[in-house]
């Protein structure tokens, strides 16, 4: 099976005045994954197995527990298909992709 998944993380931290400012440790987190992904405006978007998937959502998870986050609303999207999808494929008569990514 092939799966792409959407992640969006809503973290709330009281002692920042910034709404959500921890998001930017969460993509950094996937950044450094090695997965194949896609940071849009309000979710990000990663190629994987359904286990590295969802183990990478609870690393995020635990990593906002750890940063002092009181609250984390986690959504995610799940495409999963007997074919196989990538994420530039979809996204190919939108963005130009170079030939490494």
């Amino acid at each position: 099976m092939n799966y792409i998944m959407s992640i969006q993380v809503l973290p709330y931290h009281p002692g920042d005045k910034k709404l959500y400012s921890h998001t930017k440790g969460a993509i950094e987190l996937i950044e450094n994954s090695g997965f194949t992904h896609f940071v849009g405006p309000s979710e990000t978007t990663v190629e994987g197995n359904l286990d590295e998937l969802f183990n990478l959502a609870k690393k995020i998870n635990l990593y906002l527990a750890e940063e002092g986050c009181e609250h984390v609303t986690t959504n995610i999207k799940l495409v999963q298909s007997k074919e196989e999808n990538q994420i530039k494929d979809i996204l190919k008569d939108y963005y130009e992709f170079e030939d490494d990514e």
